[in-house]
């Protein structure tokens, strides 16, 4: 008599189209341009590329015409319409210049890691040169 097998799990693999993820986070970068933004940079683990499928996409977005609450500032940059959950972090030229001073560590990872998805990179090299005591 055959024995009935009552495993009836499957195995199912996800996986992140990272090419797709990024062209749509740089259409979206050049979006908060037109917002204001000076610049949009990837961190987390989508820049260390490190990231799962189910990673977010972590972005520190410069602009120096946003509201003093953070809440309203973010409400600016959100996007439900990208293929990836967003989590951006907006700071004005001169909190984020602060926060290398400071050598805190989302500016840290912003030197080491950031990617450029817009602007000219002006306010990274500024952090980096902070960094690195050539200020």
């Amino acid at each position: 008599m055959q024995e009935k097998s009552w495993n009836t799990a499957k195995v199912r693999l996800f996986k992140l189209d990272y090419e797709l993820v990024l062209s749509k986070l740089k259409e979206y970068a050049q979006r908060a341009l037109k917002k204001g933004a000076k610049e949009v940079i990837l961190i987390g683990s989508l820049a260390r590329g490190n990231y799962t499928a189910f990673s977010d996409a972590d972005v520190v977005i410069i602009s120096d015409n946003v509201p003093q609450r953070v809440l309203d500032r973010l409400t600016i940059f959100m996007d439900s319409t990208l293929p990836i959950a967003l989590e951006p972090r907006v700071y004005t030229t001169q909190e984020f210049l602060k926060m290398a001073e400071e050598k805190r560590k989302l500016a840290c990872e912003v030197a080491e890691h950031g990617i450029l998805l817009a602007g000219s990179g002006e306010v990274i090299k500024k952090a980096r040169d902070i960094l690195q005591g050539k200020r």
